[in-house]
């Protein structure tokens, strides 16, 4: 019996068990507590999924974080929240031809809608870089690179066989990752109300394998750290992401959330460098041509919008068109709807691609980039000396003064006391949470005053 995908497991809205250890204790009171009748919410599952993300605080502040240009003095450069909704916009449009295309091969599931679909992917949009460090990639490499550079001191001697997962989440830190630990977890310290469903976390997974896996020493792509395999496994499971030969493949409405992310930022991005006076905005209206047909004197923004267009359209095409390779698990992770986009699109997208090693060497964005890994090295060090230290001890008093005010200034030292028995394993995930959630100001305020300024 050959391989397909099941609509109904698909569009699961399961969410992980809360920890017995992280529900409260009901206060005591003198009368029964008057609760509203649960009717009165008439959201789905999807929708408040949309609603947490749309209403935390790493959503808020991903407005402070850099899309590509760091600290970038003109308010209207896209930054990581800016980003994060024309990604959802983008993604809503996808979903609908999606919804449709169900409807017309009579393959939607008899409880869930088109609007589903929307809510499940547009979800996935906005939470796919919640998890990303300041400074935008130049925070990836950063953490990378000096986890790199310290690995024997952070992951070496007696411990280093045990440290192997946490190693590697470390030494290929991806924001994908962190963004899927994020809005899984459920026992996330400050996000416990995420545990976005199934569905959702499927719909964000563009690589279906986490660090430890063979294919990261190769491509440096995953979408889930070692912490979280066991969450991985428990969503894969209720999807039925596995085929009968053992491998996992993607959920089909990833490759919907990906193109959506791939469309954004590359022509929004072109048209951020035209405002930096990076690129000449002649030579950028040439490549937008070459995807619309035409160029008509419209304004630049206008040829934005009509370029966004017409990709949209190109990737609704090609998930229409491989539909059925796609829900047959065959079409390989690594090939996205863009590879099947017409030859003159992918001639303009190539001519992107080759310009972003432009874009990414200008004098200024790369003299703040070498700032931020100084930066979050200080901190990085800093907060990794002070759990080891912890760990070792498992007493909270006898930490240094400086560790002490550390520790204080990132979990609280009530937080800190009650977990003073944790690993070091979990506490150095706690210090990859707490580094890769602040935003570009905050790091260099925390990165100061740990320096004495």
């Amino acid at each position: 019996m050959s391989f397909r995908f099941d609509w109904n497991q698909l569009l699961s809205d399961k969410r992980q068990a809360m920890p017995s250890t992280t529900l409260p204790s009901p206060a005591p009171v003198a009368t029964p507590v008057q609760r509203p009748p649960e009717n009165l919410d008439t959201r789905t599952e999807f929708e408040r999924d949309y609603d947490r993300i749309i209403f935390s605080a790493p959503f808020r502040r991903l407005a402070r974080k850099t899309q590509v240009h760091p600290l970038a003095e003109m308010d209207h450069i896209h930054n990581r929240l800016t980003h994060t909704l024309e990604v959802a916009s983008v993604g809503r449009s996808l979903a609908y031809a999606a919804g449709r295309l169900l409807k017309s091969r009579c393959e939607m599931p008899q409880k869930r809608t088109a609007e589903d679909i929307n809510c499940i992917v547009q979800s996935a949009c906005l939470a796919h870089d919640i998890g990303n460090p300041p400074f935008g990639h130049a925070g990836e490499f950063a953490m990378r690179e000096w986890a790199k550079a310290h690995s024997s001191e952070l992951f070496g001697g007696d411990m280093a066989m045990k440290l192997h997962g946490v190693a590697r989440d470390w030494l290929f830190f991806e924001g994908n990752a962190q963004s899927f630990r994020m809005v899984a977890r459920p026992d996330n310290r400050d996000q416990i109300y995420f545990r976005l469903t199934c569905a959702s976390l499927g719909a964000m997974i563009k690589y279906p394998w986490d660090s430890c896996d063979s294919r990261v020493d190769v491509e440096h792509k995953f979408s889930v750290f070692s912490s979280e395999k066991s969450i991985f496994d428990n969503v894969v499971q209720t999807l039925g992401l596995r085929r009968p030969d053992g491998e996992v493949v993607r959920h089909p409405l990833s490759f919907l959330s990906e193109a959506a992310d791939d469309i954004c930022y590359r022509i929004a991005d072109f048209e951020d460098a035209v405002q930096m006076r990076i690129l000449e905005e002649q030579e950028v209206r040439d490549i937008f041509k070459k995807i619309v047909g035409d160029d008509n004197g419209r304004p630049l923004s206008a040829m934005r919008a009509r370029t966004i267009g017409c990709l949209t359209d190109a990737a609704i095409t090609a998930f229409e068109t491989h539909y059925d390779e796609i829900m047959t698990g065959q079409r390989s992770s690594k090939r996205d709807l863009k590879s099947d986009f017409p030859e003159h699109i992918q001639v303009a997208l190539k001519t992107i691609k080759d310009r972003y090693a432009f874009i990414f060497s200008h004098r200024p964005k790369v003299a703040i980039e070498l700032g931020a890994y100084n930066t979050l090295g200080r901190i990085l060090g800093t907060y990794s000396r002070a759990v080891k230290e912890l760990s070792m001890s498992r007493n909270y008093e006898k930490l240094s003064f400086v560790q002490t005010r550390c520790v204080d200034l990132a979990w609280g030292e009530k937080y800190v006391r009650e977990n003073q028995d944790r690993d070091y394993s979990w506490w150095l995930a706690q210090v990859m949470d707490f580094v890769a959630g602040m935003t570009d100001n905050y790091a260099i305020q925390v990165s100061g005053e740990i320096g004495g300024q």
